[in-house]
């Protein structure tokens, strides 16, 4: 007796009761979630505060959010 293989032509995605499940609940609180800060810059101060991202924290991702973060942490403890 052949298998039926009209179902599993090249392509095709595996039967719904054979395919792992590989779509997972976001571990973070909704709360903890990031949001984006876009601001407009010269280029100049652009280059400059990328290089200054890379020599405190690594030239890698996230450096740049890390130096924004340290620099409000710090606006936020000046007293006026």
């Amino acid at each position: 007796m052949m298998a039926n293989t009209s179902l599993l032509k090249k392509g095709a995605p595996p039967p719904r009761e054979k395919a792992p499940n590989i779509i997972q609940a976001d571990p973070r609180p909704s709360e903890a979630r990031n949001k984006p800060l876009q601001v407009q810059v010269p280029p100049e101060v652009f280059e400059a505060f990328s290089a200054r991202a890379g020599e405190e924290f690594g030239f890698s991702k996230g450096a740049k959010s890390q130096l924004f973060l340290t620099m409000w942490e710090v606006y936020r403890t000046m007293k006026p």
